[in-house]
């Protein structure tokens, strides 16, 4: 038994709306397993009793089983990092929704005629609509699968698109072996062409954004390469708006990255913008995130000369910061001058009582670091 865990493409979007459907998918099969719902009265797709729109949203959170729900829940947190990642929370879900509610009323009006009674139930073939998505957009992606055999387990990666032409290519031999038999494997299917169009037209409408990744750039080996447009020369105008273009995108991926506790990766990119001398505008909020990020990291030099740039923009709101940028000064960075000098701008009136408790502690250190003959080599501020 193998199922995916995780993908390596890059979150632009804070997953929210795939742990959202997660929750409500599992709430739904405790609340069948209770009694709570009744999967007969509108969770479940009918058969031969006309077209009932609602049964073809609720469907897609009933399940059979447990099995059944764990593998659609791996798959959907999997493919669901890769598409709403490019595609953020609103146009990801609906999106979801439309895939899997356009598979199931499909479904029943083919099925009009057929002898009344349960069709169908699951993600499924939503979920193939996201795996035919993702194969388009983001092919080279890694997904990290788990193997289990018996009570022990193993690791793999491969790619998104060999993972996707691996179980679509399995579901279209079922289908040419067993026709109508593979029932599952033709909605599967079904919702796979449908996630298929749908990406396709997304990506020429240039609604998400793939860098030359996506599967046609691959399929031309032309991934990753910029194009014949790219290449020609840009007037000064092109050239601005340009980078304005990369400057938004470049400080979209640094708010993203803050969001997931990557402060390290956010000033790397910061630093990179800096080089190409890119325009980035960072508020009070923002910079202040990305200090306590790199605080977590323990990544004290680096935020050192950030702390102090924060000092110069806002130097009426700063005595949190400037404290703060003392003890580092001193405790990480052996610095007990430049920690007195911080300190002095500072009034006890302007403090709290534990902040005037940690100046006068701050201070009476660093003046004994002093006496007793401490060397800065530290310059990082």
């Amino acid at each position: 038994m193998f199922v995916p865990v995780s993908c390596d493409a890059l979150l632009y979007h804070w997953p929210k709306a795939t742990v959202a459907l997660i929750l409500i998918n599992v709430a739904v099969f405790v609340a069948m397993l209770t009694g709570r719902i009744d999967p007969l009265h509108g969770w479940v797709l009918m058969y031969g009793q006309g077209l009932h729109p609602t049964e073809w949203f609720l469907s897609l959170f009933t399940h059979a089983g447990l099995g059944h729900l764990l593998g659609n829940m791996f798959f959907l947190w999997t493919f669901g990092l890769v598409t709403e990642g490019k595609l953020g929370s609103l146009r990801f879900l609906a999106c979801y929704l439309l895939i899997g509610a356009g598979e199931s009323g499909l479904e029943q009006a083919i099925m009009l005629h057929a002898s009344p009674g349960p069709g169908s139930l699951g993600a499924s073939a939503a979920i193939y609509g996201l795996m035919a998505m993702a194969c388009i957009w983001a092919p080279m992606n890694e997904v990290k699968m788990v193997g289990f055999f018996g009570y022990y387990f193993f690791t793999f990666d491969v790619a998104v698109g060999l993972l996707s032409a691996i179980y679509v290519g399995f579901d279209l031999t079922l289908v040419m072996l067993l026709g109508s038999d593979a029932a599952s494997s033709l909605l599967h299917l079904t919702g796979a062409v449908i996630g298929g169009v749908l990406g396709t037209v997304l990506l020429k409408r240039k609604l998400v954004e793939c860098e030359h990744w996506d599967l046609f750039a691959v399929l031309r080996d032309e991934a990753g390469k910029p194009t014949a447009a790219e290449l020609a020369p840009p007037s000064a105008e092109a050239v601005a708006a340009h980078q304005q273009r990369r400057s938004q995108e470049a400080k979209r991926k640094i708010l993203a990255y803050l969001h997931i506790n990557e402060a390290p990766q956010a000033l790397l990119l910061i630093r990179k913008l800096q080089d190409l001398k890119l325009p980035l505008e960072l508020n009070r909020n923002e910079q202040l995130s990305l200090i306590l990020g790199l605080h977590k990291h323990k990544r004290w030099a680096e935020s050192a000369p950030l702390m102090a740039k924060f000092l110069e923009e806002f130097p009426d709101d700063s005595a949190a910061v400037r404290l703060r940028l003392a003890q580092i000064c001193l405790v990480e960075l052996q610095r007990p001058a430049k920690t007195l000098e911080l300190l002095a701008p500072l009034s006890s009136a302007a403090l709290n009582e534990k902040q005037n408790l940690l100046r006068k502690e701050l201070t009476k250190v660093a003046n004994k670091q002093i006496a007793e003959g401490a060397v800065e080599l530290d310059e990082a501020i």
